[in-house]
């Protein structure tokens, strides 16, 4: 089913990457209660002296540098968390729902039990539905579709599968197919339901998809995930009347004039557990609308914004010793959207002159790793990211903890017409020392002649320059006291 195709997604990337805020200093974000507030600046130590200030703010940066170092380096494949097979089987496992519910359609069946399906074993139209599967299932396994378009599976089944690829064999100057790859493993679902599809007409369609749920392989090999059977909600507003079938496009459906005034979907909940990783995702929401405008040969040019999205995203692990929780929220104002992207006279989004589209970002990242050494690294991390004007993005605060200490950042990006950032400028600050720095649009810092990145001040006295001469960037300071970072 194609309905949430994106078909502006390049101008939607560019504006969640690059945040945005409004014209009308409506500070309305759409965050949800559970996305942290902007940080404020920690208090300030004054047990130190102020040349201490203006060294312990250094040394807290090298220690952000090299443990964010060394958790990339850590880390570098920690996204692996399923074997090459284990992917491969869960793809499988889930063309299973979708291949046994075309079958039931085409042929108006409202149930497959697992004595129907081994029935149709040799059956050509039911092993064309299946490809590359065969299905063994047990007495349990019982597959339904009702007339609205509802479908559910429960129960445990055997899966065989059989990859091809046409090889060139010399011999006899032909291609042919060659197996390569062979696998037999079991799959069991519990409360599988799909009602991402009706044969309802609606100009308000609600959908969901889910499971409590489905464990795949065996052993060591397991991939087990939970959620539930209504984990994922789907609803679309549109602006006439629609059947949200499986044969729906929306692109056909704006050919007709209709258009999609706002789609949103929402998951609660859903659990991977596999080799010794357990990755969860929470509060996850999505939603999206159609800009339109009919062009002079009196065509509809239709174009969806995505205008927000938002994750909780929790991983374990136990090597390297992961339990980290990670918030994303980027939400742009829907209306904004609505009053300020413009579609030109040759198909192209556009922003309105003098105008510009509403948008917050958040991530908090919390939790500890450890290095290869299994030394422990405590995470707590936050930023806050806002557009304040046409070309101009805040970030509003950023904290980094580092064992106990914090750093504190603000920051403006200068935006071209692309929306491309074209300079930036921090300020890095710490009990009252601070230092300003700036970056090209290459993102590049920016240094004068001799090397000087900035000055390090503390109650507005300069206490030493950050240099960087070759790539080797040194703190130096008043006392004659170096530090290398």
């Amino acid at each position: 089913m194609k309905f949430f195709k994106l078909s502006a997604l390049a101008l939607a990337s560019t504006l969640a990457l690059a945040g945005c805020g409004d014209d009308n200093n409506n500070n309305s974000s759409g965050n949800s209660t559970n996305t942290p507030d902007v940080p404020v600046k920690p208090p300030v130590d004054n047990s130190l002296s102020e040349i201490e200030q203006a060294k312990e703010m250094i040394r807290t940066a090298k220690l952000f540098v090299s443990d964010n170092k060394a958790v990339t380096d850590a880390y570098e494949d920690v996204s692996d968390i399923l074997t090459e097979k284990q992917d491969t089987r869960l793809g499988y496992t889930f063309d299973i729902p979708s291949d046994l519910k075309y079958y039931m359609e085409k042929n108006n069946v409202s149930q497959l039990t697992a004595t129907d399906i081994i029935a149709l074993a040799n059956d050509k139209e039911f092993e064309t539905a299946l490809g590359n599967i065969v299905l063994t299932p047990e007495k349990d396994f019982l597959a339904t579709l009702n007339t609205d378009g509802k479908f559910t599976l429960t129960g445990s089944t055997n899966i065989d599968i059989e990859e091809y690829d046409y090889v060139y064999n010399p011999q006899t100057g032909l291609y042919g197919p060659v197996v390569v790859n062979q696998d037999s493993f079991k799959a069991a679902f519990d409360g599988f339901e799909d009602a991402l599809s009706s044969k309802t007409s609606t100009d308000n369609f609600n959908g969901s998809l889910g499971f409590k749920s489905i464990n795949i392989g065996t052993g060591t090999d397991i991939v087990a995930l939970n959620s539930s059977t209504k984990g994922a909600t789907v609803s679309g507003q549109f602006s006439d009347k629609v059947v949200v079938n499986d044969e729906f496009d929306i692109n056909d459906a704006n050919r007709e004039g209709i258009t999609l005034e706002k789609a949103v979907i929402k998951l609660s909940s859903l659990k991977l557990t596999a080799n010794d990783s357990v990755i969860e995702a929470k509060d996850f929401e999505f939603a999206a609308l159609d800009v339109s405008r009919k062009l002079a040969d009196n065509s509809l040019v239709v174009r969806t914004i995505p205008y927000k999205f938002a994750i909780t995203g929790k991983m374990t692990k136990q090597k390297p010793m992961t339990d980290v929780e990670i918030t994303l929220n980027a939400t742009a104002n829907d209306a904004d959207i609505k009053k300020f992207i413009i579609i030109d006279e040759v198909g192209d989004i556009e922003e309105a002159a003098n105008k510009y589209v509403g948008m917050e970002i958040v991530l908090a990242i919390k939790g500890k790793v450890t290095k290869e050494n299994t030394t422990t690294i405590p995470l707590d991390f936050q930023a806050n990211l806002k557009r304040t004007a046409r070309n101009v993005i805040e970030l509003q605060g950023l904290t980094a903890s580092v064992e106990g200490k914090k750093l504190f950042v603000t920051g403006k990006s200068s935006l071209d017409n692309n929306y491309d950032v074209v300079s930036t400028q921090f300020t890095v600050e710490q009990n009252k020392a601070s230092i300003k720095l700036n970056v090209d649009a290459n993102g590049d810092f920016i240094k004068d002649k001799m090397g000087k990145l900035g000055d390090i001040m503390v109650n507005g006295k300069d206490y030493g320059d950050l240099m960087d001469n070759d790539g080797k960037v040194t703190a130096k300071f008043t006392d004659d006291s170096l530090i290398i970072l």
